[in-house]
């Protein structure tokens, strides 16, 4: 009866802890999604977003138009978030596992998002911006470019500022798993003969399969 009452104590304590976390899930989380969703079924513009007297309810009409009326914007925005997306996560992971490996001890270093993205909007810049010096240097442009200014390079630039700032990410939560794969593994595959390559495919990556799906989810 102890013991279960103490494990009762030990489930409460932990709902109380994760409750914050719970509560501000559900705030900025939640009901914006509730909130979009609602809004889903409405007539709404910019005009009568903050009079909801003034929101006609149309029902399935939005979607009806949105999924028949072979609309661009659609498709080009599913199209712009698959590539950004996989783009990032892809490169993040690679690189960040390739750190992980390389710098497996106490090292880490993180960069506000707002600097970086100050930091990379000068570096992308048309007009004095690294980027354009570095390659009009090597010869491989002919004059600056402007990155922001068209959809393609544009894309181009926000993965790869957002790959920067994901890295230092990845690489920490991958660190944290290599730290937990005991010495005497890696000293049983050298004494078996296992070379670097089958170590890493065979022992490191299936023993920290749960950081991995950590850092890809």
């Amino acid at each position: 009866m102890k013991k279960q009452r103490k494990l009762n104590g030990g489930a409460k304590m932990g709902f109380l802890f994760a409750l914050p976390a719970a509560i501000y899930m559900m705030v900025f989380i939640g009901y914006p999604m509730i909130q979009n969703l609602i809004l889903s079924f409405k007539n709404v513009d910019v005009y009568s977003f903050a009079q909801p007297d003034n929101q006609v309810f149309v029902g399935l009409q939005n979607y009806i138009e949105l999924f028949t009326s072979g609309n661009s914007i659609l498709t080009k925005s599913i199209a712009n978030t698959l590539i950004f997306t996989v783009g990032s996560i892809f490169f993040q992971f690679i690189i960040g596992f390739a750190l992980a490996l390389l710098f497996n001890k106490k090292f880490a270093w993180l960069l506000p998002v707002t600097v970086a993205g100050l930091l990379f909007k000068f570096m992308f810049a048309s007009s004095g911006g690294i980027i354009n010096q570095f390659l009009v240097s090597l010869h491989i442009i002919d004059q600056p470019m402007e990155w922001l200014l068209h959809p393609k390079s544009a894309m181009v630039a926000i993965i790869v500022a957002n790959i920067w700032i994901g890295i230092p990410f990845n690489m920490m939560l991958l660190i944290t798993g290599l730290t937990t794969i005991p010495a005497e593994v890696y000293e049983s595959c050298s004494l078996d003969g296992a070379n670097k390559i089958q170590t890493l495919v065979m022992v490191t990556i299936p023993m920290i399969k749960p950081a991995i799906m950590s850092v890809l989810t």
